[in-house]
Order: C-alpha cells, then sequence, then structure tokens
C-alpha cells in the first residue's frame, strides 16, 4: 500500500526566462508560465486529488491555484502551503545569472563550466549544492547536507498520509531534482526539470522511489 505523489515544478517566471537564480526569490509567473500551469492540471485532470500542497513561494501558490481550477475531480480549491516543499537556497547567488553561479562553483571542482546543469552532469545534483554552497562568500546556499534534512523531512511528512492517497505537490525544480537524486535510481541521472513538468513519486512507510521524471503526461 502507497500514497501516489505527483510534484510538479511551477511555470515559468521572469527569472526563469533570465536565466537567473531564483532559490528563496520570488518573481511572478509570465504568461506562458500561466499556460504551463493550465496546461499541467489539464494533463491531471483525469486524477481523483485528494491533497493539494504547495510551498510557502508564490510561484509555487499560484502555480497551484492555476492547475487545480482545470481538476473536476476535487473540491479542493486552494493548495496548503508548505516551506519544507520551497526551491533550494542559492545563498549570495540568488538573482544572479546561473552562468556566474556555475563559473565560481565549477573552478572550486577545477574545472570551468557556464551552466548549473553541466555541474551536475558532471559532478552529480549533491556534490553540485556543495560546490555552490563553497562559493558562495557568504557560504548560505544549502548544500547535501541541509538538503538531506529537508528532503526526509518531505518523505516522512508524506508518509504521515492516510494511505493510497493522490497528491499534488506544486514545488521547484531543484528541490524536485534533489528529492530524484536521493530516492531514483542509482544508476539514473536526473537533469533539469521542466516548467511544468512532474515527477511521479510512490511514497510508503517502507520509503520512496520514482516512478516517472520530467513527465507533461499521464
Amino acid at each position: 500500500m502507497a500514497t501516489t505523489v505527483y510534484f510538479v515544478r511551477h511555470g515559468e517566471t521572469y527569472f526563469n526566462r533570465f536565466a537567473r537564480l531564483q532559490g528563496w526569490s520570488d518573481t511572478p509567473l509570465t504568461e506562458k508560465g500561466e499556460e504551463d500551469a493550465a496546461k499541467i492540471g489539464r494533463v491531471l485532470a483525469p486524477l481523483e486529488i485528494d491533497y493539494l500542497f504547495s510551498s510557502d513561494l508564490k510561484r509555487a501558490v499560484d502555480t497551484a491555484r492555476i492547475l487545480i481550477k482545470q481538476c473536476p475531480n476535487t473540491q479542493i480549491s486552494a493548495p496548503i502551503q508548505k516551506e519544507c516543499f520551497r526551491e533550494t537556497f542559492y545563498g549570495s547567488f540568488e538573482g544572479h545569472s546561473n552562468e556566474e553561479g556555475a563559473i565560481w562553483a565549477s573552478y572550486l571542482g577545477g574545472q570551468r563550466f557556464r551552466r548549473i546543469g553541466d555541474l551536475v552532469a558532471e559532478f552529480g545534483v549533491a556534490k553540485t549544492r556543495d560546490l555552490l554552497r563553497e562559493a558562495d562568500p557568504a557560504h548560505l546556499a544549502e548544500g547535501s547536507q541541509q538538503l538531506d534534512a529537508r528532503v526526509k523531512e518531505i518523505v516522512a511528512f508524506l508518509q504521515g498520509l492516510p494511505d493510497q492517497s493522490t497528491v499534488v505537490v506544486a514545488s521547484h525544480g531543484s528541490i524536485i531534482q534533489y528529492i530524484a537524486s536521493v530516492y531514483g535510481a542509482p544508476e539514473e541521472r536526473f537533469g533539469s526539470l521542466s516548467n511544468g513538468a512532474f515527477m511521479e513519486m510512490q511514497v510508503s512507510a517502507a520509503g520512496a522511489r520514482v516512478l516517472a521524471y520530467n513527465q507533461k503526461s499521464l
């Protein structure tokens, strides 16, 4: 017996459009971002959703509100907001370009990359987060130690929901990617999640496992 969870990345924001590290900072959904949210809502419409959660950041809350309007098989109209579903924190790199964070972090890894996605492909998700934390002058960016603790909190919370629930969580690309790196198949490398795409997970008392990643159809 298990609970099925659909982790949805929010729709496109202005920082996404400008390739800036967003983290705990927040910018509004673009027009395309609102369309992203509505589209994934239509994809999820056949489900009988028992619970809708989101991070407490506005872009995720707005995505959840838009997508649930497309789902006729539930009485839910708004998400329950939880801080644990927030995006990873980039510390001093918040609002800076993806390129700037990647160059400084990859320099510490003995190489030079211009995209954080390239670091993930080379070093894996956990080490990339540790490199970013080390490169952050304030050392406030979340590293693997902080994120491991947060991911455990997330899974423990989901394990506490009634068995066989269907859950939708409007969240963020990097935290979903990190969850996938912890509970996905060890041989699989999880790349960046597209705006409006989802990861499907199965959560039970025994643990959690990734069923599908970066999907836009059931």
